[in-house]
């Protein structure tokens, strides 16, 4: 399985973001489940009260993710980046200070509101903010106010897609591996990813045990603190090495295809092609919001080419009538050249014509094959 090297653009919260259809549910942690409570300012006690409280949002048992509320009196936590609550996760906790056998890290899972797209490009990024006054008070609330903390910025915020259960043992598609330093400020992660299948749930938090995971501390500063563990006895007093990272805004969002991959596909292979499911509902020939997002990079290609002329072919899997998906498919192709002629493309570069079913590309007895099969593809026909 692939990971995918993250891009961080980071903007402060008097910034704001870009507008995205955003394709994960309950992105703010908003909605909550019918009569929940959430008290402002106060950690999560039992592992159960982050699914029965948050709708849409899990955790794993023996895991304590916070659902926070924040408050002007709070010392730790005055605002959120939008709405009125956000979660907070422990990324970094090794086993060592605690004596036990593994580290302990908080993870939580999400889903989104369709599969993702094969092939296709996403932008990942969610809001986060570090503090160490907050890693201090929460540990505080679980041992006792004069157990030794050191507040620590830890990397790894990772995020693993899969489609129906997820796997044991698995990392990542998506992880940010450099220490995460806000100081108090909440920062946006963004990172780009390509799906190799059609995932629609995901988990987030630290993946990697503590020893592959990246801190601010030296290793100075490590000698010094497992040196004096070793010489205390009670857990509860051992010196206790963590990070916490609140979260919000989680988002998923499609990405048109890159200008550089999408020009030298038709100037140099002659040959571009979209995912009918990107494009189209199933069994519709109607566009969908997301469409635009593809076509849109379509458009300016042409505009910026006026001598090429395009043909523009639709295509089914083998599922219905011979008939039913020559219609099909030659619907979906003209729905694809009368978008481009609303968005300025002359109509007399454009031809379309429907295929059918009839040149496959995959394995129609699988259904990554009949995914691919479903397809627009956009050909260089000659120019002008």
């Amino acid at each position: 399985m692939k990971t995918f090297i993250p891009i961080l653009f980071i903007s402060f919260a008097s910034l704001c973001p870009l507008p995205a259809q955003n394709l994960v549910m309950n992105p703010s942690f908003e909605e909550l489940s019918p009569n929940a409570i959430v008290v402002a300012c106060e950690f999560t006690q039992y592992s159960t009260f982050f699914g029965e409280r948050l709708r849409l949002w899990n955790t794993f048992d023996g895991m304590t993710p916070d659902l926070l509320q924040a408050a002007e009196n709070c010392p730790w936590l005055t605002e959120v980046h939008s709405g009125q609550q956000c979660i907070g996760l422990i990324m970094y906790l090794p086993a060592s200070d605690l004596e036990e056998r593994e580290d302990y890290h908080e993870r939580v899972r999400g889903r989104l509101k369709e599969p993702l797209k094969p092939g296709s490009r996403y932008r990942l990024s969610c809001w986060v903010r570090e503090d160490s006054s907050i890693i201090q008070q929460h540990l505080a609330a679980v041992y006792t106010d004069k157990t030794p903390i050191v507040p620590t910025k830890s990397g790894n915020l990772g995020f693993y897609f899969y489609v129906n259960n997820p796997l044991d043992g698995q990392k990542p598609q998506v992880n940010y591996a450099t220490p995460i330093a806000t100081f108090g400020n909440w920062i946006q992660l963004s990172m780009e990813f390509v799906p190799e299948e059609p995932f629609q749930y995901f988990i987030m938090g630290n993946f990697y045990p503590d020893r592959l995971t990246q801190t601010n501390l030296s290793e100075e500063q490590v000698r010094d603190v497992e040196m004096k563990n070793g010489k205390i006895g009670n857990k509860v007093d051992k010196i206790k090495r963590a990070s916490y990272l609140c979260i919000d805004d989680v988002s998923v969002e499609l990405l048109p295809p890159s200008a550089a991959g999408l020009e030298r596909a038709l100037l140099r292979e002659k040959k571009f092609t979209l995912s009918g499911e990107v494009l189209f509902e199933t069994a519709k020939a109607e566009l969908h919001d997301e469409a635009g997002v593809q076509l849109d990079s379509l458009v300016d290609f042409l505009i910026n080419h006026p001598d090429l002329r395009i043909g523009i072919s639709g295509h089914t899997d083998d599922v219905g009538t011979d008939e039913y998906n020559l219609d099909l498919s030659e619907r979906r192709a003209r729905a694809v050249k009368q978008y481009l002629i609303d968005h300025g493309v002359g109509a007399d570069r454009l031809r379309s014509k429907g295929f059918g079913e009839s040149r496959p590309v995959a394995d129609n007895r699988t259904e990554l094959g009949r995914k691919a099969n479903r397809r627009v593809e956009c050909v260089v026909l000659k120019s002008k």
